[in-house]
């Protein structure tokens, strides 16, 4: 057992990749990573899993064999800017240390229509940002756009609701994204309705990012693409 662990790690060590270690006041099951590494093998784009109790995510830097010649991150910290790293592969294994610049927070109120929607027993709202930069970025056309989940928090009777999003307006290079809210169902997690802002300005359907969303954020319910039972 000994020495297959051993020769597992030592494989592990051999192969391309890199360390991002984390500052010591984030907490590693919050943190969301998305990379794309690019080499003589094409492109190939994916995200780390994020687990409780870690000090470092390692990111591989090959594919079938073949090394990356370079990789770009997308990285978000709660309560940290986000941050966009681009490595060029000089060594099989790179360490880097994500930065944590504070970024603030700004408080949401919202409704949803219809009030039945809103209703619906055991929901709850997923508010994720959409990062349209992300493609020009990682220098791809098209795919997945990254996405990163900053609130979940319950409508009451009425529909209302009160988040805390980050202040992406104060970051440069984050307008180009949106905010999207998504009603789900809390046991399942299937999608109960997409939501489009009806009285402020949208990017790409979502809510565009704004220095403030006041007085409140009218949201209408699609119910026609919700996940069937």
């Amino acid at each position: 057992m000994t020495l297959t662990i051993g020769a597992q790690e030592s494989v592990q060590r051999q192969r391309p990749g890199i360390t991002l270690f984390l500052p010591q006041s984030v907490a590693s099951e919050a943190v969301q990573i998305n990379y794309f590494m690019s080499g003589s093998f094409g492109g190939y784009g994916s995200y780390v899993t994020a687990e409780k109790g870690r000090v470092s995510y390692d990111i591989p830097a090959s594919v079938d064999g073949k090394p990356a010649g370079a990789v770009k991150i997308v990285a978000y910290l709660p309560g940290c800017e986000i941050v966009k790293l681009e490595i060029t592969m000089q060594a099989k294994q790179e360490v880097r240390t994500l930065p944590c610049e504070p970024l603030g927070r700004v408080s949401m109120h919202g409704r949803i229509l219809p009030i039945a929607v809103a209703q619906t027993p055991g929901i709850e709202l997923e508010i994720r940002y959409e990062a349209d930069w992300d493609h020009e970025f990682f220098g791809i056309a098209d795919g997945m756009v990254t996405t990163i989940h900053v609130a979940t928090v319950t409508p009451d009777e009425d529909g209302r609701f009160e988040a805390e999003v980050p202040d992406f307006f104060k970051q440069s290079g984050l307008g180009q994204g949106s905010f999207q809210f998504t009603l789900r169902n809390t046991v399942n997690r299937n999608i109960v309705a997409m939501l489009r802002p009806t009285n402020m300005p949208r990017f790409f359907g979502g809510l565009a990012i704004r220095p403030s969303y006041t007085p409140f954020v009218e949201l209408s319910a699609d119910t026609s693409i919700s996940t069937p039972p």
